[in-house]
Formats: C-alpha cells, structure tokens, sequence
C-alpha cells in the first residue's frame, strides 16, 4: 500500500486547449502521456516504472476523480487529489507543453514527510519551494500558504497541538 501524497493542482494561465482536453479526457495522466511500459512484464515493476518515469507518480487518478478533478479546474481554476508516493509532476510538465497553460503544483506527502511547490509553464518545472525533514512548523506554514489548510487543520495535520505551541 503506497502512502498517498495530497496534491494542490492550480491553473495559473489557461488555454482554449487546455480547456478542450479537460473537457475530452478529464486529468488523465494516461492521455496527457503514454508511458513506455515493457511488453513482457510478469512482475508489473517494469510498468510502474513507466508510469513512474512519464507522470511522476505510480497510477493515474481512477476515472471518477480524472473528471472531477478537470470539472474543478475548469470551474475554479484549481483541484485538490492524491496520488501514490510522489506528485505527478511529469504528467502536468507534459499537460503544460501540450496544451500551453501554466500551473502551480503544491504536495504534501506526510507519511515520508516532504513536500513542495512547483511552478510548470512551456513544459519546464521550476521549483519555487520544498523541502524534507523540516520542523513540524515549516510543515504547517506550508500547508497553509500552498495546500488551503487553516492553520488548526495544519497544526493537526503535521502533529502539533496547542501545548506544543508557544
């Protein structure tokens, strides 16, 4: 079982193609990139390595969360999901080259404590803030300016309570 990293998916300057392909296929990493799976690959590593290497994270979103997360982009100009371990920031490197829009992608992945934040425009990824093994405050500070959260929620979530605090 993979630990899930919360991602924070932001539209920083759409496109008319862009538009249409959240419109045709949702946030499908499969449609934005085809992965080089092997042909012959009993043990299913050489796939997941694949889609490792083309989208950053090992699966796709299921197709209930593709079209909810286009549905928010199109509305609101940004989407939160989880994948398994790592951002997919291959994927959106690749929708960005693709479609010509520019994002802003925000993760947080508690389990092996790290996170970021990366601006993707003309295919390239620019890293605008990361790190790992920080404090727990850092982590919440993050979690507040990129990932949404309230401060209460961000103390929960990185472990901190009121008598932590000072």
């Amino acid at each position: 079982m993979p630990n899930y990293c919360e991602n924070k998916l932001t539209v920083t300057n759409s496109t008319p193609k862009l538009e249409a392909f959240l419109k045709e296929h949702g946030l499908s990493f499969e449609a934005i990139v085809k992965p080089n799976r092997p042909e012959n690959d009993e043990n299913g590593f050489g796939t997941i390595d694949a889609q490792v290497a083309a989208w950053g994270t090992k699966w796709d979103l299921a197709d209930n969360e593709q079209k909810e997360a286009a549905a928010s982009l199109l509305e609101c100009g940004e989407c939160n999901f989880d994948t398994a371990w790592s951002p997919p920031s291959e994927a959106i490197r690749a929708l960005s080259e693709l479609t010509g829009a520019s994002f802003l992608l925000a993760f947080y992945e508690s389990g092996c404590w790290f996170w970021g934040a990366e601006n993707i425009e003309d295919g390239n990824i620019e890293h605008v803030g990361s790190s790992s093994g920080e404090s727990q405050e850092e982590a919440a500070e993050f979690l507040v300016k990129y990932m949404g959260y309230d401060g209460d929620d961000a103390n929960e979530a990185v472990g901190l309570n009121e008598d932590d605090e000072e």
